[in-house]
């Protein structure tokens, strides 16, 4: 008569062994990335040259020349640690975060580059994932965002919904 095995009844050892196995698999894979980003530095370096080649290259107008904008230096929030320079970039019509060589952030998961005004980030005014915790690093701003209406530039922590670092620009 097809019965059933003591090794296929739900609640037997070997379903707890699975269960097991798939719990660990599952909460390892959570924690590494949740902690893997504090043990590991990732740095980019990108230099101020390729704004200009790409916005040169996108409107064939010749050479064009960058502005600074705004300038403000970042401070860490809470107990992260946060610091280097951070600009707001003018490259013919379009418009940059550009963070300078001295800038280092704590590493955390999910971090992105926001625009805020006035102590407060602005979810909408997302320009990206954070490219490295050190180094410099440029991020276009959306021509749907006018830059001129914010005053600070925020590493924002998506996963936890927490401030890593803020820079003021003046």
């Amino acid at each position: 008569m097809g019965g059933f095995s003591p090794g296929s009844i739900p609640g037997s050892p070997i379903v707890k062994k699975i269960l097991l196995i798939v719990f660990i698999v599952i909460v390892g894979g959570a924690a590494y990335w949740l902690l893997s980003p504090f043990f590991i530095t990732r740095t980019a370096n990108e230099a101020m040259e390729e704004l200009i080649r790409a916005t040169t290259a996108a409107t064939d107008a010749g050479r064009i020349e960058s502005q600074i904008l705004a300038k403000g230096d970042f401070k860490g929030e809470s107990f992260h640690q946060a610091e280097g320079t951070a600009e707001l970039v003018k490259v013919g019509e379009k418009y940059f975060i550009r963070l300078e060589k001295d800038f280092r952030v704590t590493n955390g998961p999910d971090l992105f580059i926001h625009l805020g005004k006035d102590g407060a980030y602005v979810k909408e005014a997302r320009l990206g994932a954070l490219k490295g915790n050190v180094g410099s690093q440029n991020y276009e701003i959306p021509s749907d965002i006018n830059p001129l209406n914010y005053n600070e530039v925020w590493i924002w922590c998506r996963a936890f919904s927490v401030p890593f670092g803020k820079a003021v620009l003046r």
